[in-house]
């Protein structure tokens, strides 16, 4: 009406809002939130897949923390309504001839609002904005979780523009749905800091009709995984390190096992299996078996390397051992939903810390021996330790005790854990 009135201004920074109001007297003048959510109708970061739970809405942009100037806006005034952002850009490569530049995106409008239509009873070209919007979505959730855990600028993450917080920038993720290069299969390419990686997300024709591995969020963070442990083991200017069968089937396990700490639900126990791609893969694991804490059920132990010359094999061994340290870790910590901002007190998010910090303790071409040891280097210097024997007692579980021994080819397992546990 015109009146003025005697005030203040308050500001407040609550992380995922950022209020500004005026009050006067006992009264509340106005009120507004600087932070603006977009809108994603997605399978949300729990639920693995179509199979496994519903699409829902969600609103997300990150947090001041892990994405400043949330998940549409490079923070040097480039503002986009479409999938592009500071952390990845996401588009259709249906036409493996498009570039970054010039291929569809899928485009929010000016209030961000993704919605797209998903009909599973036709094939996946038909719903390749909910693919794209999809693959937006779960690739900045990763980041935002990664990030929360230690895989910032300066460990060499994926962003366009660093906010002057170290490491190179320049290298948002290109995610690229339905990518027509190839079928039953995904990658990820991870140059050093500072240069553009790729992942590549494409069709299954395992089913009629066709799925598309971009509505599986556990390939997604399998395949971003890859970029993570390329840029931590060895530093991110040396992506050179995980080469050999062990180094780079550790690679492939860590994304597994990632996957299986990204879906597990708090109903979930010890005794509940994992299948690796089954959404794509017709209800079958894509790996040797599911991952299980029972031995009937998965007896891979660290002797089962020697039988193995593939890296994805050598991988799935190495994430099943790492999930007896995953449950020893929860039945002792509790569990915790919130990936982002929750610490690391339960026993989930303590995990997924120690593993980001034991990738970046463990050498160049690190065998399972030394990056289970820089694991335990990792609590040691979190937490003074104090999870040497739940981490211990996990590995021992499936061969990787203080007694096990490996080279030449040659795997012993060692069921022994250090005195006092």
């Amino acid at each position: 009406n015109g009146e003025l009135k005697l005030g203040y201004e308050l500001v407040a920074d609550l992380d995922e809002n950022w209020l500004n109001g005026f009050v006067s007297s006992n009264e509340v003048v106005a009120l507004h939130d600087w932070v603006h959510d977009a809108s994603y109708n997605v399978w949300p970061i729990g639920v693995n897949d179509p199979e496994d739970g519903k699409r829902t809405i969600v609103t997300a942009q990150g947090t001041t923390s892990t994405s400043p100037s949330g998940w549409h806006d490079q923070g040097n005034g480039q503002k986009f309504t479409s999938s592009t952002g500071n952390n990845v850009v996401a588009f259709d490569h249906r036409k493996t001839s498009d570039t970054v530049n010039n291929a569809p995106k899928a485009e929010g409008g000016a209030e961000l609002k993704f919605d797209f239509p998903v009909d599973l009873t036709k094939q996946p070209e038909t719903y390749i904005n909910a693919a794209v919007s999809q693959l937006f979505y779960t690739s900045n959730m990763i980041h935002d979780i990664y990030y929360a855990h230690g895989f910032n600028e300066v460990a060499g993450n994926f962003q366009q523009n660093n906010f002057g917080k170290g490491g190179k920038q320049g290298d948002y993720v290109l995610a690229q749905a339905q990518d027509g290069a190839g079928t039953n299969n995904a990658n990820f390419a991870t140059p050093p800091d500072g240069q553009q990686p790729r992942m590549r997300m494409y069709i299954w024709e395992n089913n009629n009709p066709k799925r598309d591995g971009d509505l599986e969020n556990g390939i997604i963070i399998h395949e971003y995984s890859h970029g993570l442990s390329n840029r931590l083991t060895g530093g991110p200017s040396n992506v050179n390190c995980l080469n050999t069968i062990e180094s780079g089937g550790m690679g492939e396990g860590w994304g597994d096992m990632i996957s299986v700490v990204l879906r597990t639900k708090k109903t979930d126990n010890r005794n509940t299996d994992f299948l690796m791609g089954a959404y794509v893969n017709n209800g079958k694991t894509i790996r040797q078996y599911p991952y299980s804490t029972s031995l009937t059920t998965n007896p891979e132990t660290y002797a089962s390397v020697a039988k193995y010359s593939g890296v994805h094999k050598v991988g799935a061994i190495w994430a099943t051992i790492l999930n007896e340290v995953y449950w020893n870790l929860i039945e002792k910590h509790g569990f915790n939903a919130d990936l982002i901002s929750g610490g690391y007190t339960a026993g989930n998010t303590l995990f997924l810390r120690l593993l980001l910090d034991g990738m970046k303790l463990q050498p160049c071409s690190p065998t399972l021996i030394q990056a289970r040891d820089a694991i335990l280097l990792a609590d040691t210097q979190l937490t003074g330790g104090a999870n040497k024997c739940a981490i211990w007692k996990g590995f021992a579980k499936r061969g990787l005790g203080i007694n096990a021994s490996g080279s030449g080819g040659k795997y012993v397992d060692g069921k022994n854990v250090p005195e006092g546990c």
